[in-house]
Formats: structure tokens, C-alpha cells, sequence
């Protein structure tokens, strides 16, 4: 990718949201009351081959919003970071390459055969965009399967983002446990 084609990833994935926040924050804080939702992705959860600055923007969009919950809990105001799968919408027909093209290193690797996948899995996905939006709606006002889940922080949407948040949780707990011994060796 060029540097302007990151830049527009990261203007519009991270800065985007800061704007909007930025703007809405002084009267959610007067009110006490509120919350904000932000829409990251399951590569804000698992970076894929192909979408390492995409995954960048929602890793960097969810500690933000970590952060976030934390600094806001005084004042009464959620964040839930919404998680969708992939969905059966145009986003990966509308899936522009980036200028330069693939470098031919990749060829035969990992991220060729995502990037075919998305290709030819479009009109195929298993989520469904609308009643991911109703879960959400629900979640957030506290009816139908969101009753009774305020304190969800993220809502993974759909089979295959909760399958790969699952294997995430796995990995990262044997990363730790392989680390264990290093991370203890480094304290006074």
C-alpha cells in the first residue's frame, strides 16, 4: 500500500471516530449518561494476511476504546466495540487493490489465497448485516438478546468472528504460558 492509501485507512477507521467523539464527549460528560459505539471488525480481533493496515486501524480503534471505557465509567458512559464477521454486504466486492499491486513474493503464500478467498467468497458470507444492526440496537437499549448485557464491552457478530475470537483467546493463552517464565525473569 502508499502511504496516502494508509493514510485513508487510518483517517477514516481511526481519526473518523476521534472526530466524532471529540465532538459528542464534553455533553455525554455534562450528562452523565450515554453510550458510544464503535464499529471495528474481527480483524480488530485476528489480523488476516492482506489486511495487516485494516487490522492496524481496528487493533488501534479498540485500545483506544479500551482506554476509553475505563476513562468514561465515572461519567456513567459505555463504549461497546462492535466485532462483525464477515458479513453479506459489497465490502470485499468494493475491495480496491492497493496501487502497487501484490508483490510477487506473495505469490503462493497466505495472502494470495486470502485475497482470492474474499474475491470469490463475496455474496457468500455467512452474516447477516441487518440483524447484526438489531443485536446491536438491542445490546445497547437493553432489549430482546441484549437484555440484561450492559456490561458487554465487545460484541462479536456472527459464527465465524466468535470461532475466531475463540482461537485468539487460545493462542494468546499459550503465548503467556510459554512466556511465563521469561516475563517473571525480568523483575527485581
Amino acid at each position: 500500500m502508499s502511504e496516502a492509501e494508509i493514510e485513508a485507512q487510518f483517517n477514516t477507521n481511526v481519526y473518523g471516530p476521534v472526530r466524532v467523539l471529540k465532538g459528542v464527549l464534553p455533553f455525554m460528560r455534562a450528562r452523565k449518561s450515554g453510550t458510544i459505539v464503535n464499529i471495528s471488525s474481527s480483524a480488530g480481533i485476528d489480523g488476516l494476511p492482506t489486511c495487516a493496515m485494516y487490522a492496524g486501524t481496528k487493533f488501534a480503534l479498540e485500545g483506544m476504546s479500551e482506554s476509553l471505557a475505563k476513562e468514561l465509567a465515572p461519567f456513567n458512559i459505555r463504549v461497546l466495540v462492535v466485532e462483525p464477521g464477515s458479513l453479506r454486504t459489497n465490502f470485499w466486492s468494493a475491495y480496491v487493490e492497493p496501487t502497487a499491486g501484490m508483490n510477487k513474493d506473495y505469490t503462493g503464500t497466505p495472502l494470495e489465497h486470502v485475497l482470492q478467498a474474499f474475491k470469490s467468497n463475496t455474496g457468500t458470507q455467512p452474516g447477516d448485516a441487518v440483524k447484526c444492526a438489531k443485536r446491536v440496537l438491542e445490546v445497547v437499549d437493553d432489549t430482546g438478546m441484549g437484555a440484561g448485557k450492559g456490561d458487554l464491552f465487545r460484541l462479536p457478530l456472527g459464527s465465524d468472528c466468535y470461532a475466531r475470537f475463540q482461537t485468539k483467546i487460545e493462542n494468546l493463552q499459550d503465548n503467556l504460558l510459554q512466556a511465563k517464565d521469561i516475563a517473571h525473569s525480568t523483575s527485581y
